[in-house]
């Protein structure tokens, strides 16, 4: 049996793009300084998916970065036009993390998070009725 089609996505100039065959696990806004450099504004918006779910065709650079939490963060981006479209994380290798904005139709995406809110830029507004967290909150048990 196979998966329905949940979203899809790509970058600008389209040689990158990917099929998600399942809901969100979680969504978040992200203010580390590190999405903040990535995504040129005040935070990231991400959501979260299992990889089996997620089909992706055409070829990535990446980029790798240590968290302040210790693991690896591997942001993929498109060769050509730079698009960044998804990443992983070394601590939770079954997880893909999928930039949002490149995502054809995102008005599924509700953040239930927000997270390093003591580095959100006091002019990048969020939903004040969100779960905050100064950092990266830890994993569930």
């Amino acid at each position: 049996m196979t998966d329905k089609e949940f979203a899809s996505g790509k970058c600008v100039c389209g040689k990158v793009s990917y099929k998600i065959n399942a809901e969100p696990l979680k969504m978040a806004q992200c203010h580390c300084l590190d999405c903040q450099r990535s995504s040129g504004t005040g935070h990231f918006s991400l959501a979260f998916f299992n990889k089996d779910k997620v089909n992706i065709k055409g070829e990535t650079s990446f980029f790798t970065t240590k968290a302040d939490d210790g693991p690896e963060i591997t942001r993929h981006f498109c060769t050509d036009c730079g698009s960044r479209l998804f990443g992983t994380n070394s601590a939770n290798k079954g997880l893909i993390s999928i930039a949002v904005g490149c995502v054809d139709d995102h008005s599924w995406f509700k953040p239930q998070a927000i997270v390093y809110n003591k580095r959100k830029p006091s002019w990048d507004c969020m939903d004040i009725g969100l779960p905050t967290f100064e950092e990266m909150p830890p994993a569930p048990k």
